[in-house]
């Protein structure tokens, strides 16, 4: 009787690779390429924040800024235009009364020199020249109604009426508007310009405005009669 036996039974199989244990090597395998890709994402991690963990998740540090920093020279070329402006102002500013009277005094000196030039060209007759020595002086002191009043004169000289009105208006409106001169040059402008209007109200202010002028006023009257 032949008897049967099962083919695991035989004692060949112990020559032979173990199923059991290929599958047992093959599951090790598995499990350390699982930990090693593990660890080298917990690794990377850890370079970029070294305090989070699976249970510790708050960020307690911040990552370092690179941050560019300003060069003090540019930041000093920016910053010294403004203050040197406000220097400039603080010194302009910083200017005593004194100070400025003795500047005003100077002007007045310029001006003055002026002024007796351009007389002089006045009595030579040489009206442009005078007008223009009068003008530079206002340059100096531009609120010297002698200057204004002395041009406008040249301009009627010139029988430029219209300029010397201007002055002369200039001179009642912003200067003075109890100048005698200026009243009575304005007349005799109007007059030269037939208003007769005007320039008896011209006559009338001239009066009440300098009532101890009143010799004086009859008298250039009767000189803007005969020649002006």
């Amino acid at each position: 009787m032949n008897t049967t036996r099962h083919r695991e039974l035989e004692e060949d199989f112990l020559r032979r690779p173990s199923i059991v244990d290929e599958v047992i090597n093959f599951l090790n395998e598995i499990s350390k390429g699982g930990k090693m890709a593990k660890d080298n994402v917990d690794k990377s991690a850890a370079d970029i924040i070294p305090d989070i963990s699976d249970t510790n998740f708050i960020v307690m540090q911040r990552g370092q800024l690179h941050v560019k920093k300003r060069s003090k020279r540019s930041f000093l070329d920016i910053d010294m235009a403004p203050n040197l402006d406000q220097m400039t102002f603080m010194r302009q500013i910083d200017v005593t009364q004194a100070e400025r009277d003795r500047a005003r005094r100077e002007r007045i000196r310029v001006a003055f020199n002026y002024r007796r030039l351009g007389n002089a060209e006045f009595r030579k007759s040489n009206f442009d020249n005078a007008i223009d020595f009068y003008t530079k002086g206002l340059e100096y002191i531009d609120d010297s109604k002698v200057l204004f009043v002395n041009r406008s004169l040249c301009h009627i000289k010139k029988r430029d009426y219209q300029r010397a009105l201007i002055d002369l208006d200039y001179v009642l409106l912003h200067l003075d508007g109890r100048c005698l001169r200026a009243w009575l040059y304005r007349a005799g402008a109007l007059k030269r310009m037939n208003n007769e209007d005007d320039y008896q109200r011209c006559l009338d202010n001239a009066r009440r405005l300098n009532i101890a002028q009143v010799k004086y006023i009859e008298y250039f009257i009767e000189k803007m009669k005969s020649g002006f």
